[in-house]
């Protein structure tokens, strides 16, 4: 019994959270709550509305995993040559994609990407570029990974080592080394805090080819950013 009453409550404040959300919508969500595990149905307008939604029921104190069953029904139904215009470009500018090797194909709203790719890592992020398209209710991921695909470790440790040094988060770039092996990038050195050292991961995992960073950069107290000339 006591259970039950803890569930009520925290799906009553999923619920209220939903609703003090600016970003969403909440009208069209159902929420249920059993043993800590909420459960999400209904229907919502983007992609980004259902990770909103899951987002804000997470952040609920005794949420202990979110079960995510939302569906996506645009308010606006797209033609399919302009969703595919549009996952096409979002892929072209996505660093960390090879647009070249993707074919997109739109019917009702459901995009079926098919092609090779270099890593899963890359499989992951066209995924997600076209997920973030407008007018999207589905997305069929049938891209294949590809070791013959891979970048050279040496083009890849070049992009890796531009972006750190374009980073205006990153201090001193110059105490970052790279070293990359069939796609993995090792970050090792010092940065003067923990936000760099996640800047530098991400610069390095927005690359193109990059299958896994093994991040062992440690920060160090009293290091300085540099003067401003």
């Amino acid at each position: 019994m006591a259970e039950r009453s803890q569930d009520q409550r925290i799906a009553a404040e999923v619920r209220k959270a939903l609703k003090h959300d600016a970003r969403l919508r909440p009208e069209g969500i159902s929420v249920q709550v059993e043993g800590g595990v909420a459960t999400l149905t209904g229907t919502v307008g983007s992609y980004l509305d259902k990770m909103v939604a899951a987002e804000d029921a997470w952040r609920v104190k005794g949420v202990k995993e979110v079960r995510n069953h939302l569906q996506v029904q645009p308010d606006t139904i797209r033609p399919p040559e302009e969703i595919a215009a549009d996952v096409d470009s979002a892929l072209r500018k996505d660093p960390r994609v090879d647009a070249r090797s993707i074919v997109v194909n739109v019917a009702e709203g459901i995009v079926r990407l098919s092609g090779t790719v270099s890593s899963e890592a890359e499989r992951a992020a066209a995924e997600e570029d076209t997920w973030q398209t407008e007018g999207v209710v589905d997305v069929s991921n049938e891209l294949t990974t590809s070791a013959d695909r891979r970048r050279p470790d040496s083009e890849i440790e070049a992009d890796v080592r531009s972006s750190l040094d374009a980073d205006a988060r990153i201090a001193d770039p110059t105490q970052i080394t790279v070293d990359a092996v069939a796609g993995t990038v090792r970050l090792q050195g010092t940065v003067s805090s923990a936000e760099e050292r996640q800047a530098a991961e991400q610069d390095a995992w927005y690359t193109a080819g990059v299958v896994y960073v093994e991040n062992l950069l440690t920060t160090a107290r009293g290091h300085q950013r540099p003067a401003a000339a």
